[in-house]
């Protein structure tokens, strides 16, 4: 069975980011992370929406 959710730094290393980019990112309106007795967790699927979502918006819209 795979991960339904990865911890921040895992997400971190998925994107190719930082961990300090990674906490600033989970604290944006949209961002698929759910929190767990203090600890916060990112969806593995909603992290690929919102990555093609992003993908789709560019660059350029902000």
């Amino acid at each position: 069975m795979e991960k339904l959710v990865m911890s921040v730094p895992e997400a971190a290393k998925v994107l190719g980011v930082s961990a300090p980019t990674m906490y600033q990112l989970v604290k944006t309106k949209g961002f698929p992370v759910i929190v767990v007795k203090k600890r916060l967790l990112v969806s593995v699927k909603g992290l690929e929406r919102w990555v093609e979502e992003q993908a789709q918006i560019g660059w350029y819209a902000r």
